[in-house]
């Protein structure tokens, strides 16, 4: 219907006048914009990118794509470490010992640096409100990456990254040493630090209730908000709000718009908003079941979700995101500290060519948590890891991993 209304606008102002058609030839992609704008809903701006999203079906689903089963790592270098003690950097980078040199120049603390910089974390915490308590109590039970595991581009991306068939990523935007190297840690001014939000709020799971925002990924937000505030001393913002819903009915086509204009809303009145979360449920083949076992407790696979600003043509230039290095950098050190903490709950990071409302601030994120055949309570018990290996990257400085 758009393109409708912005043809028979062309016509009117034109082909009428074929003298006004030359002479305004240069401002016909300006004009075009404005036609576009004027038949969209009151109050939003036409948007390419949404655009673009409303005819792809799938959006941000991966549509059961799992990087666990994918993996091929022996030609790239071999497995990581599997250790099972504390001997690993606050991003879940192996640290080696001094005889075969350390990886990083600061190194691993010993024992008594270690209980040196925790008292002295502790006083940091007390005046600033953060807590990482908890970081030190945990093993690593998983896999540490050495530094030229990270360096070697196929082995990054073959073990970390699942590409959609939308893009081709490089070496220069994935730069392993990089990435795993950007220090992310909050500064700790402001209130609130985190924004919490759903771009699909209807999203549930197998023993959902429709429309019951009590057990879809608005709970899942309820839970994490209350976690990063009590356990972690943050300040969250989370916002229920159903952007899928239009008058009573789920539609999903705009949401993307709908969220867009009203973060751009609350990053004005909350310039302090350091660290954004979108929270989603995937969807994946029936026969396929993403949940582990954490401290006893079934838990739903998460995944994060990455756009690119890029397809395989090249860069997409009307899609700017100056933190796409920033966002990977915050998807990788998360996962690489589940891959040594929490081994199994990650399924990997997707990448796509869109932004997916991730450009407006460094340490943003689109979670997808479980799919549609997890129970309520496997994506629950989700909430506790995905909060610890989020802390771990955000309140952890880099010099003391």
């Amino acid at each position: 219907m758009k393109i409708f209304y912005v043809i028979l606008w062309l016509v009117s102002v034109f082909f009428l006048s074929p003298g006004a058609l030359y002479q305004k030839r240069a401002e016909l992609p300006r004009m075009v914009m404005e036609a576009a704008d004027s038949v969209v809903e009151p109050g939003m701006e036409w948007d390419w990118e949404v655009e673009q999203m409303q005819a792809d079906p799938l959006l941000e689903l991966t549509g059961g794509a799992q990087a666990g089963a994918d993996r091929n790592v022996e030609k790239n270098g071999g497995e990581g470490q599997n250790i099972n003690n504390t001997e690993a950097s606050g991003n879940g980078i192996a640290q080696e010992s001094s005889e075969g040199g350390n990886i990083f120049e600061d190194g691993n603390p010993s024992e008594g640096e270690q209980n040196s910089g925790s008292e002295e974390s502790s006083e940091a915490d007390s005046s600033g409100g953060f807590s990482c308590a908890d970081h030190d109590a945990r093993p690593v039970t998983g896999t540490l990456y050495t530094e030229e595991q990270l360096a070697n581009f196929d082995f990054l991306r073959d073990q970390f990254f699942i590409e959609d068939e939308t893009v081709l990523a490089s070496a220069d935007i994935l730069d392993g040493t990089v990435l795993a190297e950007k220090d992310l840690t909050l500064s700790g001014e402001g209130d609130p630090l985190v924004y919490i939000y759903h771009t699909h709020s209807q999203e549930g799971y197998a023993d959902s209730k429709s429309g019951d925002a009590s057990m879809s990924v608005i709970a899942l937000g309820d839970r994490l908000t209350e976690i990063l505030t009590e356990e972690y001393g943050l300040s969250v913002l989370h916002n229920p709000y159903a952007y899928d819903m239009v008058e009573g009915e789920e539609e999903r086509s705009r949401a993307y718009n709908y969220a867009k204009a009203d973060l751009e809303k609350v990053l004005e009145e909350h310039p302090s908003i350091q660290v954004i979360i979108d929270l989603h449920r995937d969807a994946v083949p029936e026969e396929m079941h993403l949940v582990t076992e954490i401290d006893g407790k079934p838990t739903a696979k998460i995944m994060f979700f990455n756009g690119l600003s890029e397809n395989r043509e090249g860069e997409m230039e009307s899609l700017p995101n100056p933190y796409r290095e920033d966002n990977l950098a915050f998807s990788l050190q998360m996962m690489l500290n589940a891959e040594a903490y929490y081994p199994g709950f990650m399924r990997g990071i997707y990448l796509k060519c869109y932004r997916y409302n991730l450009h407006f601030r460094p340490r943003s994120v689109l979670v997808e948590v479980g799919a549609q055949n997890n129970t309520f309570e496997e994506a629950m018990n989700a909430m506790e890891p995905l909060a610890d290996i989020m802390t771990r990257v955000i309140l952890t400085s880099r010099k003391d991993r």
